[in-house]
């Protein structure tokens, strides 16, 4: 007798109706990912299908709505990031028993930056209904976006009738739109914006971050996005990966502009402990720091509440209490040992310090 609360495979043949035809210029991935959802949703609610079920392969589905293997991957990523389904290596796709609706999850994508930039150029360059649409490839050299995101964008263009394709070219349906305001961020950028502020809450400079997947837990998003967000902060000197056992590893960029105020703050009193202070030593008040400093009490008393934690200094009360000094740093490079993993950044230290 099988146990019905066990995970199954979900076949192909249950997912009909299905998407087979798309119109000219029409995106792939964008409609197949809103069936995607939509069927999820309503097996979800019918009971047909439940919580850690599996999706069929990608091949499967592939062969089974007639597109590439490929762009069933860009479905089930996009699915993903919207906290549907998640990926396993080796295992499969499967549904997962909670997920954040794609209104709180999804935000500005490549694609949609792209639709602005092309709305734009059709502007600024006094564009009229019927003009034919320069190519992709120009387009892309125009606004630094690639060939493939702007393919995607003219492809949702088209089903929003601000451009037509006629005779395999591409002409202006309509005028009568407007530019958005693109300074929003895409999934990637955000997703690693809030991975700074976990990593700035959570570790300390050489601490070694949990696996990607582990992240994509944390942040429900797919683990691409996790790969490429650790990938932006990279870049930025905050996260040093290496291959093997070694994982991502928190450095820190010694960029002041990156840090919270606090820590700004953390530096300039360690630096003061350094330089004037021998254990026993009775630290200023917090509100001679925030004078001191031109911050608020706030940022001071949570910049001790680190160092306190760290174990340079200890608070006591009454009469004369006050907060002491228990351990002497050894300048800011005894924080930074790390710095053996990213020598470039040993000359910017000092910088911060001055």
């Amino acid at each position: 007798m099988s146990d019905t609360n066990q995970p199954r495979q979900i076949t192909v043949s249950e997912m009909s109706p299905h998407v087979h035809s798309f119109g000219p210029g029409e995106n792939k991935v964008t409609k197949i990912s809103a069936w995607l959802i939509k069927w999820i949703e309503k097996s979800l609610e019918s009971g047909s299908i439940k919580p850690f079920d599996f999706l069929p392969s990608k091949g499967d589905l592939a062969f089974h709505i007639g597109v590439s293997k490929g762009t069933i991957q860009n479905v089930f990523r996009y699915v993903e990031d919207c906290g549907m389904v998640e990926s396993k290596q080796r295992i499969g796709t499967y549904i997962k028993p909670k997920y954040k609706s794609i209104k709180s999850e999804k935000l500005t994508s490549k694609r949609e930056l792209a639709c602005e930039a092309i709305k734009k150029f059709m502007i600024e360059n006094n564009y009229h209904t019927g003009d034919c649409l320069v190519s992709t490839r120009k387009l892309s050299r125009i606004t630094g976006i690639s060939n493939t995101t702007i393919r995607m964008a003219i492809g949702s263009l088209v089903s929003q009738n601000i451009l037509k394709k006629v005779n395999n070219v591409f002409i202006a349906g309509r005028m009568d739109f407007s530019i958005e305001d693109v300074k929003v961020q895409t999934l990637v950028e955000k997703t690693a914006e809030n991975l700074k502020t976990h990593i700035l809450m959570n570790y300390n400079s050489g601490d070694r971050l949990p696996a990607n997947f582990e992240l994509a837990k944390i942040f429900n998003v797919s683990v691409k996005t996790i790969h490429d967000s650790i990938k932006l902060l990279a870049k930025q000197g905050i996260l040093y990966t290496r291959r093997g056992q070694y994982g991502t590893v928190v450095t820190n960029n010694s960029n002041e502009n990156s840090l919270y105020h606090y820590e700004k703050i953390e530096l300039k009193i360690r630096h003061y402990i350094t330089e004037n202070c021998n254990i026993g030593s009775r630290l200023p008040s917090i509100l001679t720091f925030a004078e001191q400093y031109e911050v608020s009490a706030k940022t001071v008393k949570k910049a001790l509440d680190n160092l306190s934690e760290e174990g340079y200094i200890t608070f006591t009360r009454g009469r004369y209490g006050g907060t002491f000094v228990t351990d002497i740093p050894q300048g800011v490079n005894e924080a930074y040992k790390w710095l053996a993993l990213s020598p470039e950044y040993a000359t910017n230290i000092e910088k911060l310090e001055n």
